[in-house]
């Protein structure tokens, strides 16, 4: 008897079965891949850094003229020491790498970031191929990181140019694309090209003041060797990279793990919703047939099991489905969330996906059993009676239609059925609410980096007319002192001249310099940068002013709470020509060097220490021209400098993700249409089932089938419109909580920007254009009422 109802009712309820089918499916499928690639994301930063031999702590000297004294320091007097290793790398002018095609060279793009060029020879952040497999270069061969490659059209195959001082030149195969764990990230500014150990010889023999010597270090106890190294006061002593350091410079490739799991997580709330909205909709509308069943003398477990069997074989066939698509959708979510990871397989993790279906069977199950409880205090007469018991206490209609007389039909119907019924809209509304939300999310992240501030944070005037990335000339060093820096702004500014352009031209050079604390007595090596012209007042700060004076300095605020600073404090910095004390007079939070940066201010003369290098340099020229169209015609004037603008420097060092949402807008949008019209179209299925007598008595009544459709379409255009406002606060809050944290692990805080026209406008009415279309798919069933169903009217 169950097997002869289950399949009359499968027959019966085709639509409602088989959306109910597929928003089980969607459930499995986006719990289990969720699931399984939460397990991987949280944990694929700390697997790849293990994976790729990071050390506890990599510093940095200039040259090799210290290398045995920092050597025999380390082997015999530092702390807790564990394992250590060493090689070199050696810089690139950008200009001088070329890629090499049908005989003709053509220009290599960096984008901004450092160019080194080195061996695998140590132990220590090693380098990959792109499945995470050793490999070995022969003379001739070169490997290049997948992301630089990528900019530059390269692929395996393909061949470049490297030249440098002392007359080497050589032409490299591109052997493989690598993933790089210290120097792939854009966060990092740095990037390697890999060369055999012999090629290397010959380029770091005749360039040696070009080499930089990295030390790999693991240690028992971190902060006491960086406070002891920090003491020896070697003179060639850079810059020190943490292991913590490196893991950050990954954050902002996880912004589109943390958005996909969320899509997940949020899609996952919405189909239990339905699923449970839909259960109880269907168990209420056969109310009668269970007064019926009761009344012949079937027990209670009887009947639920009618309905436990049906929804079971329902969702073990979903979840199935679900299961066998979780697969490689979660291979598929883990391979968009980083070009330049390493991580766990998510097959290897099958287990999750195996637990996760038999947790949605299980939930699904415990939904039909908690909704079917009600059916023990009911009788049979009044299940037959639809679950009523004839008495009501209370109005039925909120809105008083002799108080609206001019209001249409339709439009006061649609707004007394939300108001009266709100309960029963409840689930519409929250589904409708979270995919709003869905939606501002990633577009709000877009806006956000392609705002101003976003430039600020990297050090750069957003006002600023062009931007230029290196001004060296083809085969010239790159710039060590600032003596060398301002000579050759001089010549560009002297070169822009004569083409007609009057421009003032601003650095940031940047120093890695010690720093002493009086009261404490530690040491810490501290990137400070300086604003090298003009254009220094753009920058903002949190607390106190801008360093004016030769004795002022500003500190970022993640420096002040890690040395326990305040503003007014004195600081002694070191420099080539002694110490100086410097009063803190202002603190900040900006991007570089992940938000631990000290800010010298304009007056001090530091052409005696060793730059590490020099940020963009911004060119301010009267123009009417835009940052893009001026980069463009100054690239045709003077195609030996690299132009570029504001929006192309954040976007080279947040990784790429701003590329990635965009392209990932148009798919989200439609998906998430996709399952509002699947949720509007259920719902309004299963209203219109409900209220066919209703229906037909307003038929009786003389309306027009084109007038009960607007009442169901302007019903959900009403719930939609409510769930909308509803979710503009909680949009707040979600910028608030989830959008701001992910920025501020980077080091600093943005203002999260928000577009009205695109978030409250643009995508949700494109939403808004699906549930209407949804709706008058559905009250097409409007048609097929007939008026005898007038004996359902209660």
């Amino acid at each position: 008897m169950i097997q002869r109802i289950l399949k009359k009712d499968m027959k019966r309820r085709k639509s409602v079965n088989i959306i109910l089918f597929l928003f089980i499916t969607i459930a499995s499928i986006f719990l289990s891949s969720s699931i399984n690639n939460i397990l991987v994301v949280t944990s694929a930063v700390e697997y790849y850094m293990d994976y790729a031999k990071v050390p506890d702590i990599n510093f940095i000297v200039s040259g090799t003229q210290e290398k045995e004294v920092i050597d025999d320091w380390i082997e015999h007097e530092s702390p807790n020491l564990k394992s250590w290793g060493y090689n070199t790398v050696m810089s690139v002018n950008e200009k001088d790498i070329k890629i090499h095609r049908e005989k003709k060279d053509s220009a290599f793009k960096s984008n901004g970031v450092t160019t080194y060029i080195g061996t695998m020879n140590a132990e220590y952040c090693k380098v990959y191929d792109m499945d995470g497999r050793d490999f070995t270069l022969k003379q001739g061969e070169a490997a290049i990181g997948y992301g630089i490659a990528e900019d530059n059209k390269l692929s395996e195959g393909d061949q470049i140019r490297i030249s440098a001082a002392g007359g080497v030149n050589k032409i490299f195969t591109i052997k493989y694309l690598v993933k790089d764990a210290a120097f792939g990230s854009e966060m990092a500014g740095m990037s390697r090209i890999m060369l055999s150990e012999e090629d290397y010889k010959d380029y770091s023999e005749k360039n040696e003041s070009n080499l930089q010597g990295l030390y790999y270090v693991n240690t028992g106890d971190q902060n006491t060797f960086i406070r002891e190294y920090n003491d020896q006061e070697f003179t060639s002593a850079l810059n020190m990279i943490t292991r913590q350091t490196y893991t950050m410079a990954y954050s902002f490739d996880m912004i589109m793990a943390a958005l996909l799991i969320l899509i997940g997580i949020c899609l996952i709330l919405i189909a239990l919703l339905v699923l449970r909205f839909t259960l109880v909709f269907t168990l209420e509308e056969e109310y009668r047939e269970i007064g019926i069943m009761k009344a012949v003398g079937l027990k209670e477990f009887a009947i639920k099991k009618i309905y436990l069997v049906k929804y079971f074989f329902i969702v073990t066939a979903g979840s199935a489905v679900g299961l066998a698509a979780s697969i490689p959708v979660s291979q598929m979510m883990v391979k968009g969330v980083s070009r330049n990871m390493i991580m766990e397989d998510t097959s290897a993790n099958f287990w999750v996906n195996i637990i996760c279906t038999f947790l949605i069977i299980a939930l699904v199950m415990l939904f039909c059993y908690g909704c079917t409880r009600k059916l023990n205090k009911i009788s049979a007469i009044s299940a037959i009676r639809g679950g009523q018991s004839g008495e009501r206490f209370h109005r039925r209609s909120v809105l008083k239609m002799h108080k609206c007389k001019r209001m249409p039909v339709a439009v006061f119907l649609g707004l007394n059925d939300m108001a009266s019924h709100l309960k029963r809209y409840l689930v519409l509304m929250v589904t409708f609410c979270l995919s709003f939300i869905l939606i501002t999310i990633p577009l709000n992240t877009l806006n956000t980096m392609q705002s101003e501030e976003m430039a600020e944070k990297f050090c750069m005037n957003p006002d600023s007319s062009v931007y230029i990335e290196t001004i060296e000339k083809p085969g010239e060093e790159p710039y060590k002192t600032i003596k060398d820096l301002k000579a050759g702004m001089n010549r560009v500014e002297k070169e822009l001249k004569e083409k007609g352009y009057d421009a003032k031209l601003t650095a940031v050079p940047i120093y890695f310099l010690r720093f002493y604390e009086e009261e404490q007595g530690g040491k810490n090596h501290i990137m400070t940068v300086q604003i090298l012209g003009e254009n220094n007042d753009f920058l903002t700060y949190l607390e106190g002013e801008a360093p004016t004076l030769e004795n002022e300095i500003a500190i970022s605020r993640a420096i002040l709470e890690q040395n326990d600073w305040q503003i007014g404090d004195t600081v002694e910095v070191g420099l080539t020509n002694g110490t100086k004390k410097m009063l803190i007079t202002g603190t900040y939070s900006d991007y570089m060097q992940l938000g631990k940066s000290a800010r010298m201010n304009p007056e001090i003369d530091l052409s005696s220490e060793i730059m590490f290098q020099y940020w963009n340099i911004m060119a301010d020229v009267k123009t009417d021209l835009t940052q893009q169209e001026l980069a463009d015609k100054m690239e045709k004037l003077f195609p030996d400098y690299k132009w570029t603008t504001a929006q192309e420097v954040v976007d080279r060092n947040v990784g790429g993700i701003q590329e990635n949402l965009k392209s990932m807008l148009v798919p989200m949008t439609g998906m998430l249409c996709a399952v509002i019209m699947l949720i509007t179209l259920l719902m309004e299925r299963l209203f219109i089932a409900r209220e066919k007598g209703e229906i037909a008595m307003m038929k009786s009544m003389g309306y027009k089938n084109r007038t009960i459709c607007l009442w169901q379409v302007l019903r959900m255009v009403w719930v939609a419109l409510v769930s909308m406002i509803a979710a503009v606060p909680l949009s707040f809050v979600s910028n608030q909580f989830i959008l701001k944290p992910i920025f501020a692990i980077m080091g600093a805080e943005v203002e999260i920007q928000v577009v009205p026209w695109q978030v409250y406008g643009l995508y949700p009415g494109v939403l808004l254009v699906g549930i209407i279309l949804a709706t008058v798919i559905a009250a097409v069933k409007v048609k097929q009422i007939n008026i005898r169903e007038l004996n359902n009217l209660e």
